[in-house]
């Protein structure tokens, strides 16, 4: 394979530990609270659901938010209570075309959900939500500000996920314990709840002019088939 030289400024970090190692930005949800004191986390925007009653997450930024109204097509606001700057309710998802609106004040944010009658959890392209999401504190530890998680991130994804660290060659985030930096902990519509379809995923730090080649030499093949996103004990991640 042809040496892939990673755009991120993040790679410095992780180059003791990793053989092509990348650092992912956290998947953009609507409304940063880099720059909105509101945030939906899941489902995430522009996601596709199963009609009926919804599980929405979020959280808020700033001090004074004790609560969220929550207002789906328009038909109604729900007003929800904010708890260690984090919200949940169930709302209710038509078939078609949804448009959820979180507001708070005078700060709100728009997310766009679409729905089908009788969708699958398997079907393709269907939004899938981390077991055990609803419950909250198991992650983020009960009464903590800014949803702030119990115990560094890889710490808490090992208390019921195997280890996949184990070999000589770590990739980036995996030898920063940054696991969300290719999962998102909430839900996803991609496989293995990655933040982005795998392809899209590596590009986004691998540099795309100087693996071109190599990728075209791969007949259309996914990065995972030939790397493994996790450790190796083979150079540049092979399996």
């Amino acid at each position: 394979m042809a040496a892939i030289r990673p755009r991120s400024r993040f790679f410095l970090v992780f180059l003791a530990v990793a053989a092509g190692g990348i650092l992912l930005p956290a998947f953009p949800v609507s409304g940063d609270p880099g720059k909105s004191p509101l945030a939906v986390l899941a489902p995430g925007d522009g996601a596709l659901v199963s009609a009926g009653r919804v599980l929405v997450i979020g959280r808020t930024a700033g001090e004074g938010i004790v609560r969220v109204e929550i207002d789906v097509n328009g038909k109604g606001k729900q007003s929800v209570p904010v708890a260690g700057g984090g919200f949940s309710a169930s709302v209710p998802i038509a078939a078609g075309r949804n448009v959820m609106r979180v507001s708070a004040g005078k700060a709100s944010v728009t997310t766009i959900v679409s729905a089908a009658a009788n969708l699958s959890a398997s079907g393709k392209g269907a939004y899938v939500y981390h077991e055990g999401v609803e419950k909250c504190a198991e992650c983020h530890g009960a009464g903590r500000k800014g949803y702030a998680v119990a115990s560094p991130k890889d710490s808490l994804c090992y208390r019921c996920h195997d280890r996949v660290d184990g070999k000589k060659h770590l990739h980036g985030p995996m030898g920063s314990g940054d696991c969300t930096a290719c999962h998102d902990p909430h839900g996803s519509s991609h496989k293995s709840l990655t933040v982005a379809r795998p392809d899209s995923l590596c590009v986004t730090c691998h540099d795309q002019r100087s693996s071109e080649g190599h990728m075209n030499k791969s007949r259309g093949k996914a990065c995972t088939s030939c790397h493994d996103p996790h450790s190796s004990d083979r150079s540049f991640l092979q399996k």
